[in-house]
């Protein structure tokens, strides 16, 4: 790919474009979903949701959560 210049001799595009380095990005990201196994990927898939359901388990704002809340702040508990 060469490089190519207006008449002002203004970068259009080309080896020197700032979007060579994303053109580059993204064949290397083709590259690496090219070289996943089906199955391999959808195992992946599979652990990472098991991974974000294991980390939902402080719920802050539940109903439950709030009347405690309020019931400590009533009673003068939660005040510091």
């Amino acid at each position: 790919m060469t490089k190519t210049t207006n008449s002002d001799g203004e970068n259009l595009g080309g080896e020197d474009s700032i979007d060579a380095p994303a053109d580059r990005a993204g064949g290397e990201h083709e590259r690496r979903e090219r070289a996943w196994q089906p199955a391999a990927r959808w195992q992946a898939i599979q652990e990472t949701i098991r991974w974000a359901e294991s980390q939902a388990t402080a719920r802050r704002n539940t109903p439950q959560a709030c009347i405690e809340r309020e019931r400590r702040l009533r009673d003068g508990v939660g005040l510091g």
